[in-house]
């Protein structure tokens, strides 16, 4: 190991001196491109060894990911419970917090002199494609929403651990013990249950094949949103880590969600233009049945709550997997169905409990197996 390397080895070697001191946190951040890779490439032994900094830089990632991602499900549905009708609006609104975070990112470069990461042209290609694969399941999701009750397109959002396992598989070659395809089975069941249980789900000036319809976009979009975690982290292996730019890990996260934030923005917006979407804003406010004012209010608080689940969901992955990722977003089904019980009365019979069941039982499952691996690959 060359002398520019600052991090002490005995800190990841199988976790045998787990005791030693960890590194200052200064420069875990600067110039330290062989921990960061460890953490993307092997995240399990990863986690052992993170100094107190990384801890709660992950803490604050799964905060923000859980808390954006229940409120701006919950305000999804309430756009729509409350007459809007905006489809590509709604999707728009999942990315269009972007501002925020250019001017926090350009802040935070301009005071300690950071350089953006050299944009070459695979990596401005990567990054396009990215943009169009959020936007599409972005849309998808919005869809869905439209037509189904909220703990219902929760539950089947649930399916995204499955996907996002597989492509794992495939992408980063992660590999699944027997809890983790238990998991995947038992959360591809609650989605089936929850699709026989469909004909008591319909909203009021909802018909049937629309419903149908929201089954569908919905678990497209837990698909898409379950490719997305995979190629993200291999994205961020590939591009992101040991590069030699004097940023740190906060700095990535932003940058990467801001670009990847307006491409899909950008996307939107031409999908916006073309369905007449911006022109049809002020009238719409007016027709909302909580109010003009509310109608604003409600489109953005719905553009913030996204951007905090979307840079939680990039955190996790740099900070730890995409897998993890995952997890954490099956962990919050139950915890947004529950909520969408008590704002919309939606209701939540016996098999939406049992699919719930399912779903947390997958989650355990799965939180287990990745329990045993750490504890198997830590041991002499």
């Amino acid at each position: 190991m060359d002398n520019n390397t600052t991090v002490d080895m005995s800190l990841i070697n199988n976790g045998k001196n787990s005791t030693a001191a960890a590194p200052p946190a200064s420069k875990i951040f600067h110039h330290d491109s062989r921990f960061r890779q460890f953490l993307v490439s092997k995240p399990l032994e990863a986690l052992r060894s993170k100094p107190r900094l990384h801890w709660l830089l992950l803490s604050l990632s799964i905060l923000s990911m859980m808390i954006g991602t229940v409120v701006g499900q919950l305000l999804t549905r309430f756009y729509f419970a409350a007459g809007g009708s905006r489809k590509w609006l709604s999707t728009w609104l999942q990315t269009s917090g972007w501002p925020l975070l250019a001017v926090a990112t350009g802040s935070i470069y301009w005071k300690r002199g950071i350089k953006l990461t050299p944009l070459t042209p695979a990596l401005a290609a990567t990054y396009t494609a990215l943009g169009f694969l959020v936007a599409l399941y972005s849309f998808m999701y919005a869809y869905g929403l439209s037509y189904l009750p909220a703990s219902t397109s929760g539950l089947l959002s649930s399916s995204q651990l499955a996907f996002n396992a597989i492509f794992a598989l495939i992408i980063t070659r992660q590999k699944i013990n027997p809890f983790g395809w238990n998991a995947i089975v038992l959360v591809t069941s609650a989605a089936v249950i929850l699709a026989l249980h469909s004909d008591d789900e319909k909203l009021p000036g909802v018909t049937r094949k629309e419903v149908v319809l929201g089954y569908v976009m919905t678990i497209v979009a837990a698909a898409l949103s379950g490719f997305f975690f995979p190629i993200t982290e291999l994205v961020i292996r590939k591009f992101l880590t040991g590069s030699s730019r004097s940023g740190d890990a906060a700095t990535v996260l932003l940058e990467m969600q801001t670009l990847l934030s307006l491409i899909s923005t950008a996307v939107s917006s031409v999908a916006m233009a073309i369905n007449h979407d911006f022109l049809a804003i002020p009238g719409e406010s007016r027709r909302f049945k909580a109010g003009a004012a509310r109608y604003y209010i409600t489109l953005v608080s719905t553009a913030v709550s996204w951007q905090f689940a979307f840079l939680g969901t990039l955190g996790m992955i740099f900070l730890s997997s995409s897998l993890l990722a995952g997890v954490i977003m099956a962990l919050e089904i139950p915890i947004g169905s529950i909520f969408a019980v008590i704002f919309f009365g939606d209701s939540f019979g016996g098999l939406k409990i049992m699919s719930m069941l399912l779903s947390l039982w997958g989650f355990v499952s799965y939180t287990y197996g990745g329990y045993m691996d750490m504890k198997n690959k830590s041991e002499p």
